[in-house]
């Protein structure tokens, strides 16, 4: 997909059939992605992708994210085109990529049991965070209600001295490697 000046479509070079690329809804040039989290955050990409500035230092975001199965996830990443290339797709500033891949093996429960003194249900809610999924995203794949998912997120920031999603994200990516 090429983005025009305003985030728009400007060219359009997508095969569905059928993929996770279904998640995303393309409406008179607009494009969103259905879950609102995940719609913030690409909006974010594309009007950093409008916004870049090759001299500025400024890093773009990293890409979007989409779970589509234990399996497999998409990303969306937005790549800002040189001026040279801007006329060969009907003046657009930047291309979307979409590009589905296999889900590398996560994070153990019994490890952060193990390391945290987590329960297995305050770890199985830390390991679906670790995988991108929002806190209401993991109480659905849980089964859990909302209610419950934040009681447990509460009892793993206390245990592993976090005090945001985020940095408990990051601290288990590290544990990943």
């Amino acid at each position: 997909m090429a983005l025009d000046e305003s985030g728009n479509l400007a060219h359009l070079d997508l095969v569905l059939n059928g993929s996770p690329a279904c998640q995303l809804v393309l409406h008179w040039k607009n494009i969103r992605i259905r879950d609102t989290l995940q719609n913030a955050k690409l909006s974010r990409l594309i009007r950093a992708g409008m916004e870049y500035d090759e001299t500025s230092a400024k890093p773009l975001p990293p890409p979007v994210r989409l779970p589509i199965s234990d399996e497999k996830s998409v990303y969306i990443d937005v790549i800002p085109l040189p001026p040279a290339f801007r006329q060969k797709l009907d003046g657009a500033l930047s291309l979307l990529s979409i590009r589905e891949v296999e889900n590398q093996p996560g994070l153990c429960p019994e490890l952060l049991q193990q390391e945290f003194h987590l329960t297995p249900a305050e770890a199985s809610v830390a390991v679906q965070l670790s995988k991108g999924l929002s806190l209401k995203q993991a109480a659905q794949h849980l089964n859990i209600s909302i209610w419950t998912a934040r009681s447990h997120l509460r009892a793993v920031f206390q245990k592993t001295n976090t005090h945001r999603q985020g940095e408990l994200v990051s601290l288990l990516a590290h544990m990943e490697h």
